[in-house]
């Protein structure tokens, strides 16, 4: 499946969809059905590759990009599925 996707975020219009807007989607989607990995890096890997074989025709997006887009609905995690570890 390939998607479209704006370029940078910072010129992408109201209603594009942007790199961050896609993956903060999906990782939110993944900790919601109990499909996230035991670390925040682990889980970046994933969404790369996932990123990458869902939008192809998008630029190279760093797993360090990943990582600080996702960084606080990782570390909210637990709270947004309701448990108390």
């Amino acid at each position: 499946m390939t998607s479209k996707l704006s370029g940078a975020d910072s010129e992408a219009k109201p209603g594009h969809r942007t790199a961050r807007r896609i993956l903060e989607r999906e990782a939110y989607r993944r900790i919601l059905a109990g499909a996230a990995p035991e670390t925040l890096s682990e889980f970046a890997a994933q969404l790369s590759v996932w990123f990458k074989d869902t939008y192809t025709a998008a630029s190279a997006t760093p797993t360090s990009f990943i990582e600080a887009t996702i960084h606080d609905t990782w570390h909210r995690r637990h709270e947004l599925i309701g448990s108390e570890l």
